[in-house]
C-alpha cells in the first residue's frame, strides 16, 4: 500500500483542483475595452494558464515529493548531491547504427510527400487570407511592417513573398504548397528526434531498430497533410529546428560554442516567423539561461547570449528606422491584445462536451507523472542524455499548450499537442519493451536467433507496416487509396504544376465571384480598398493593398490603435468602403466605434448587394 501512496495523493490533489476549479481565478481587470469572450463573462485571460499551472504542478509537485520520500532506491534532486538524477547513468549506451533505417524513412517521406492528392481547391476566407493580403500589400507599398499589421507574423503572413521571390508570382496554391512542404519538414525533424531519442536507448541491436520503426512510424503520423492543424502547424518546423538543436547542445560536447551562438541567434528569427512561436522560443531560451547559471556553464551562457545580441544588432543595423518602429509596434499590439481579443475559456475538466479538453489535461498528467519515475529511478536507470532530451521536448509541448489554453478552441487544442503526445507515445512504447526485455522468456529466444532471422524480420516488419502506413490506416484523414496514391506519384510534377498555377477564380463559388466583381467595378477609381469583415480575401482577389495596416478588421480597437486607423485612412480615403459582409468570426463593431462614427461622417449608404453593404464618400466630384 506503501508503494501507491506517491499517485493516490496525487490524484487526490486533482480531484481537489477540479472541485475548485471556477474558484481558481484572478480578477478581472474593469479598464479592459477590448470586446470578446472574456469582456462578456468578465473573466481575466490569465484563469486558464493558473488553472492549468494548479492541475498539473500541485498534484505532480505531491507526487516527486512523496515519491522521493518514500522511494530510497532513488535519484536525488539536490544539484550538489552525488546522486542527482541527471548525473550520468550506470549502464553505457551501445553504440548501434540506425542510418540505413534513418535514409530509408527519409526517402519514405519523401515518397509519400509526392503522392499527395494536390487538388485541394478549397478556400477559408478568414484562415488562409491572412497569407494572401500582406504579400499583396508590400508588392505595392514596399513596406513591411508599416504596410501590414502582422497577426502570425513576418514570416507565417509572407509565405507569398518567398514564392514570389523564387518565381515572380503567388498564388493560393503556391501558398499551400510552401505550408506543405514545411509539413514536410516537420516530418523530417521527427524522424531526426525519433533517431536521437532511440539513439540513447540502452538496448542490442535488434530491439533499438524495431522500437526506432515503430516509434517513428508513430510520429511521421501526427502531422499530416490532409489536416494541417492536425498535432503540429506548419509554424511548428522552426520550434522542432530549435528543440533538436537546443537537444544536441545539451548533450553532446561536439561544435557546443557554435550550437548555442544559433540558438542565441533564434530569438530574434523566432519572433520574425510567427509571433508565438517567438515568443515560445525565447522564453525557453530564458529558462535555459536560468539552467546554464545554475551547472555554471559559463561559456556556453555567454555564446548564447553573444548570439542573442549579434543578432538583434544585425537587425537593427539594418532596418529602416521606420520599419524597426513599427515592427515594435507589431510586437507590443499582439502581447496586449490578443488574449482579450480572440480569448475562449479552456473547459472545466469533466464538465459537457469537454472530452478533448479534459483528455488533453489527463495526458499531459499521465506523462509527467511517468517522467518523474524516468528521472529519479534508479530501477530504470535511464541514460543522461536521454532525460535530457525528453523533458526538454516535454517542457516545450507545455510551453506551446500556452495557445491551446489562449484559445480553447479543438483547432489550437489540435495544434499543439503534437510534442506532448510525442512523449506520450514514447512511454507506451518505452514500457512494452521494458517489462519484454525483463521476460526470461523471450530473452532466451531473441538470444537464440539467428543474426540473418532477425534481419529478415526486421525487414519484413518494415515493409509491412510502410504498405500500412501509405494505406491511409494510420490516419483517418488520408481518404486517398493505396492505388491513386501510385497514380499521383507518377503524375507528381503535373500536379504540382497544376495545384500552384490554378487560377484563383477555381477557389470561388459562383456567388463569391459576383461579389468580387460587383467590388472591383465600384472600386475601379480606388488605389486600395477599405473593408470591415471577417472575409480578408477582398485586397488578393481585386489586386490592391489595403488603405491602412490594418487588413484584419478586428485589429482596429478602440483605446490601442483606433486612433492610428483613422488618421491612416484620412490619408487614404477610397471612394467605396464595405462597411458591412455576411462573413463574421471576430468582427465586432463595438471594438472600434470611433472609426465607424468617423466612416459614417465622411461616407454614406450606396448599395447593399446580396448582405455586402456598400458606402460611398460623400461630395465626390
Amino acid at each position: 500500500m506503501r508503494k501507491y501512496l506517491p499517485i493516490l495523493t496525487s490524484f487526490l490533489s486533482i480531484l481537489v483542483v477540479c472541485l475548485l476549479w471556477d474558484i481558481i481565478k484572478l480578477p478581472y481587470n474593469e479598464n479592459n475595452l477590448i470586446i470578446g469572450e472574456y469582456y462578456y463573462k468578465k473573466l481575466n485571460p490569465q484563469n486558464d494558464l493558473l488553472r492549468f499551472l494548479f492541475f498539473i504542478l500541485i498534484p505532480c509537485f505531491v507526487y516527486l515529493i512523496s515519491y522521493l520520500k518514500i522511494n530510497k532506491f532513488s535519484y536525488k534532486i539536490s544539484l550538489n548531491h552525488k546522486d542527482h538524477f541527471l548525473s550520468n547513468s550506470k549502464d553505457k549506451i551501445k553504440e548501434n547504427s540506425l542510418n540505413y533505417y534513418f535514409f530509408f524513412f527519409i526517402t519514405l517521406v519523401l515518397i509519400e510527400f509526392f503522392s499527395i492528392d494536390f487538388q485541394h481547391l478549397y478556400i477559408d476566407t478568414f484562415h488562409d487570407t491572412v497569407f494572401l493580403t500582406p504579400p499583396t500589400n508590400y508588392l505595392n507599398n514596399k513596406n513591411f511592417f508599416q504596410s501590414t499589421l502582422y497577426d502570425h507574423g513576418f514570416t507565417g503572413n509572407n509565405l507569398g513573398l518567398i514564392f514570389n521571390y523564387l518565381f515572380g508570382f503567388y498564388t493560393i496554391g503556391a501558398i499551400n504548397f510552401i505550408k506543405l512542404i514545411l509539413i514536410f519538414t516537420i516530418k523530417i525533424f521527427l524522424i531526426l528526434i525519433s533517431k536521437q531519442i532511440t539513439e540513447y536507448l540502452n538496448y542490442e541491436i535488434f530491439l533499438k531498430k524495431i522500437f526506432f520503426i515503430i516509434f517513428t512510424f508513430a510520429l511521421i503520423s501526427l502531422p499530416t497533410y490532409y489536416d494541417l492543424s492536425s498535432y503540429f502547424s506548419a509554424r511548428s518546423a522552426l520550434y522542432l529546428f530549435f528543440i533538436l538543436l537546443l537537444g544536441s547542445a545539451l548533450c553532446e560536447n561536439k561544435y557546443k560554442e557554435f550550437k548555442y551562438f544559433i540558438i542565441g541567434s533564434l530569438s530574434l528569427a523566432s519572433l520574425l516567423w510567427w509571433f508565438d512561436i517567438g515568443f515560445y522560443i525565447n522564453f525557453l531560451l530564458f529558462l535555459l539561461s536560468i539552467y546554464l547559471v545554475l551547472y555554471s556553464e559559463k561559456k556556453n551562457l555567454f555564446f548564447l547570449l553573444l548570439g542573442i545580441f549579434f543578432s538583434w544588432i544585425i537587425f537593427l543595423f539594418v532596418s529602416p528606422p521606420d520599419e524597426i518602429s513599427a515592427f515594435i509596434y507589431n510586437l507590443k499590439f499582439i502581447l496586449l491584445t490578443s488574449d482579450y481579443l480572440i480569448g475562449v475559456e479552456y473547459l472545466k475538466p469533466f464538465s459537457s462536451n469537454s472530452g478533448r479538453w479534459t483528455k488533453a489535461l489527463f495526458i499531459i498528467y499521465i506523462s509527467t507523472i511517468v517522467l518523474i519515475n524516468l528521472n529519479f529511478s534508479k530501477k530504470i536507470n535511464l541514460n543522461k542524455n536521454l532525460k535530457i532530451f525528453l523533458n526538454l521536448i516535454f517542457i516545450s509541448g507545455i510551453v506551446i499548450f500556452k495557445s491551446a489554453l489562449t484559445r480553447s478552441d479543438s483547432y489550437h487544442i489540435r495544434y499543439t499537442a503534437g510534442l506532448y503526445t510525442l512523449v506520450f507515445i514514447f512511454i507506451i512504447l518505452y514500457f512494452i519493451f521494458f517489462y519484454v526485455k525483463k521476460n526470461k522468456i523471450f530473452l532466451k529466444f531473441l538470444n537464440k536467433l539467428k543474426i540473418t532471422y532477425k534481419k529478415k524480420f526486421t525487414l519484413i516488419f518494415l515493409i509491412t507496416i510502410s504498405l500500412l502506413f501509405f494505406s491511409g490506416i494510420f490516419n483517418k484523414k488520408d481518404k486517398v487509396s493505396f492505388m491513386e496514391k501510385i497514380i499521383n506519384l507518377s503524375n507528381s510534377k503535373t500536379n504540382i504544376k497544376r495545384f500552384i498555377e490554378t487560377g484563383d477564380n477555381h477557389y470561388l463559388k459562383k456567388e463569391d465571384l459576383l461579389v468580387y466583381e460587383k467590388y472591383k467595378k465600384l472600386s475601379k477609381n480606388d488605389a486600395c480598398v477599405q473593408f470591415f469583415s471577417d472575409n480578408n480575401s477582398f485586397p488578393y482577389f481585386l489586386k490592391k493593398p489595403t488603405c491602412t495596416k490594418f487588413y484584419l478588421s478586428n485589429q482596429i480597437i478602440r483605446g490601442v490603435s483606433e486612433k492610428e486607423f483613422i488618421s491612416e485612412l484620412k490619408q487614404s480615403l477610397p471612394n467605396i468602403i464595405l462597411m458591412k459582409a455576411p462573413y463574421k468570426i471576430l468582427l465586432n463593431y463595438d471594438n472600434f466605434p470611433n472609426a465607424i462614427k468617423y466612416v459614417k461622417n465622411k461616407y454614406e449608404f450606396y448599395e447593399n448587394y446580396k448582405g455586402y453593404v456598400f458606402y460611398i464618400r460623400k461630395n465626390i466630384n
